[in-house]
């Protein structure tokens, strides 16, 4: 970058847009980077925070100058005489923030912390207010951790969502050569889903400004997104349908349901839960139960032969399959139920509006603390009926 002179009535004043040092070496060192990262063995994540950070020193050293040159001007403009900006072959720097560029994300997290932002920054985090797609793909990541949300239909569409859902299917028939078809009476059943607000917030003290950018984006993404996590979880696991989800095991809505033996669930229990499930749904099927039940009914039961029907993972002890089939521990399921099939046919969760994140210090005034929240709207239910069926326990 290249400097360029102030000149005043009765004042020669000389400074630079930036410490024209400092800058070359920022700059030869971003061309560095962009080289770097044509080799196929390049370390990425440590020439992408080295570059971040380069970049926001840069906008630093830019935004101060523009503050210097704006003074010069303000001193300028009290004088008698006509104030002058001689450049030096430089052209306005154009630049976009939209929610898919870097400059965009550390405008809004730092934003999010209280911290000051240029002109042109202020205007794009406000114009939009949208959550950067880095920081929302991660938060959607961390959420997809969740076994049972990673195990149903969950999609990002918005407003109102209807899904067609088969009702009466007639099988395909064989024809004569020469003969016409009969068309058959099939119908199709609609699963609409609504908005519902669901909301966390979160109180943290003032110290969450001395963050860098990249820690405050972790710590964020770790507490709002494990708290959404946990409601849309419940939500799937139970949910009441009043201004909330519909839960996988709330009364009625599976249709396709039995009893297992008080005493603890036996080994012709399980072969009945299995028989269940109609046989295109299988190659997909998951249980889904609440720990207690796994580890008290069917941990350490055994076939015909003897052998467990509880296997741990190879590759993830802490995972296990009944009879082959992967198990989804989910306390927030009730006491005594389990739920076998097709979990991503058989259930639809949609966010018809995805998290967005909010801070306000006025709500804790007095400790000087931020309130941040995460919101969104979003509804879920039992879609394909016949992929899914409910177990429990028998009251006698």
């Amino acid at each position: 970058m290249k400097n360029h002179k102030n000149k005043l009535s009765g004042i020669g004043i000389q400074f630079f847009a930036a410490p024209s040092a400092r800058m070359g070496e920022i700059e030869s060192r971003l061309s560095a980077i962009a080289q770097e990262l044509e080799r196929d063995d390049c370390d990425v994540d440590a020439l992408e925070r080295e570059a971040r950070a380069l970049k926001e020193e840069r906008d630093t050293l830019t935004r101060s100058a523009e503050r210097r040159r704006q003074l010069l001007s303000e001193i300028g403009a009290g004088r008698t005489g006509r104030v002058t900006h001689t450049f030096e072959g430089g052209t306005p720097e154009q630049r976009t923030y939209s929610v898919d560029t870097p400059e965009y994300r550390s405008a809004w997290l730092r934003n999010l912390q209280g911290r000051d932002l240029s002109a042109e920054e202020r205007a794009a985090v406000t114009a939009t207010a949208a959550i950067p797609t880095t920081t929302m793909n991660k938060i959607i990541a961390r959420m997809e951790l969740t076994p049972i949300i990673q195990a149903v239909d969950v999609t990002y569409i918005p407003g109102n969502v209807t899904y067609p859902v088969e009702k009466t299917v007639n099988g395909v028939s064989w024809v004569d050569m020469g003969t016409a078809a009969t068309d058959s009476a099939d119908a199709l059943d609609a699963v609409t889903l609504g908005a519902y607000k669901l909301i966390k917030t979160v109180e943290i003290t003032a110290d969450v400004m001395a963050m860098a950018v990249d820690a405050f984006e972790d710590w964020l993404v770790a507490r709002l997104g494990n708290k959404m996590s946990v409601a849309v979880a419940a939500a799937i696991a139970a949910g009441t349908g009043s201004n909330q989800a519909t839960g996988l095991t709330k009364s009625g809505e599976i249709t396709q349901t039995g009893t297992y033996t008080k005493a603890g669930m036996t080994y012709k229990d399980l072969m009945t839960i299995l028989a269940t499930l109609p046989t295109q749904y299988m190659a997909n099927a998951k249980f889904a139960m609440p720990r207690a039940v796994f580890y008290s009914d069917l941990l350490g039961m055994t076939d015909s032969s003897g052998k467990p029907v509880v296997v741990a993972d190879v590759q993830s002890p802490a995972k296990f399959n009944i009879l082959g089939y992967p198990v989804i521990l989910e306390d927030n399921i009730p006491k005594d139920n389990i739920v076998f099939g097709d979990l991503f046919d058989g259930y639809k969760f949609n966010f018809a509006m995805a998290p967005t994140v909010e801070s306000d210090k006025s709500v804790a005034f007095r400790s000087g603390s931020t309130v941040y929240r995460v919101m969104a709207l979003a509804d879920g239910k039992p879609a394909d009926k016949k992929a899914l069926c409910l177990f429990t326990r028998a009251g006698a």
